[in-house]
């Protein structure tokens, strides 16, 4: 009973101990997996994650139609080798100028270089220029090996307190004991399981941010040709401008006149000060002299 009972408390400590780990991704990591199978053995070799971003400049309003391409290029690749994660499509107003768009793909990373020439290809197609190509690489080996490592762990675990159970041996309580870290144990080894799923992917498959920005600001990035290409626009909405301020003072004219006119004749008949007037001058005798 001692050796049954000691190999059921290492492996609650076991249990124990592995329950304040997470193998879960990091908050905002993308842990959704895309046909890409777990690793029946450990990896050899360096794990680089791979991420492409690629900028595109239209001046004429063909970013839709160069998106919807390329998008459809993925999709004729399938899921395994092309996933699109995201997209967005502005449509630009009659006083927008510049819009900015953008996809996010999953590509298959070893086609990751041939699949971003076809994109390439589209965009230069549709009247775009490239302003930007990064690439940035990950090492992600120390994670892959941990992952891996951390699955073997919990499976043996899972596997000594499963053995514990069958057998049937112990009291009541030792044996509910054993099912809680069982129950626990599993719990665990499913999350290290998708964390080396979502690292596999990361390997597998590279991130591909196309970024689209269309601008077509009159007269491009000069001052003063843009200054010439608006100054209709400019003069139209001065004229505009100068319209809306008159008709709005009219009522105030119109009204205003008369009784500024009547206040002087008051002012007069009174013999009333004006503060338009000159000081040092009698209106009444202004009026005799005349």
């Amino acid at each position: 009973m001692r050796w049954w009972t000691g190999t059921l408390g290492i492996a609650l400590l076991l249990a124990g101990c592995g329950s304040a780990s997470n193998f879960a991704s990091k908050p905002g990591d993308d842990v959704t997996l895309y046909d890409v199978e777990e690793p029946a053995a450990p990896a050899s070799g360096p794990q680089i994650a791979y991420s492409y971003t690629i900028g595109y400049a239209f001046d004429r309003p063909t970013v839709a139609t160069v998106q919807g391409q390329q998008l459809a290029l993925c999709r004729r690749l399938g899921t395994g080798r092309c996933l699109i994660v995201s997209s967005t499509l502005n449509t630009p107003g009659p006083d927008d100028h510049v819009v900015h768009d953008e996809a996010v793909l999953l590509i298959d990373a070893r086609q990751a270089e041939a699949t971003t020439r076809q994109f390439d290809a589209i965009a230069e197609a549709g009247g775009a220029r490239r302003l930007r190509r990064e690439v940035t690489a990950e090492d992600v080996t120390r994670q892959v090996i941990d992952a891996e490592a951390a699955v073997r762990a919990k499976q043996a675990l899972s596997e000594r307190l499963l053995t514990i159970i069958r057998s049937g041996k112990g009291n009541v309580g030792e044996l509910v004991a054993a099912e809680r870290a069982y129950a626990a144990t599993n719990e665990e080894l499913e999350a290290a399981k998708a964390n080396r799923a979502a690292l596999a992917q990361r390997v597998a498959m590279s991130r591909l941010t196309i970024n689209y920005a269309f601008n077509a600001t009159p007269g491009g990035s000069s001052p003063v040709a843009a200054s010439i290409a608006t100054a209709g626009d400019t003069l139209s909405r001065s004229l505009a401008a100068l319209v809306t301020f008159v008709v709005a003072a009219l009522p105030w004219v119109v009204v205003g006149l008369p009784m500024l006119w009547g206040l002087r004749r008051v002012a007069r008949r009174r013999g009333w000060r004006l503060p338009w007037r000159r000081r040092g001058v009698d209106p009444t005798i202004a009026e005799r002299g005349a």
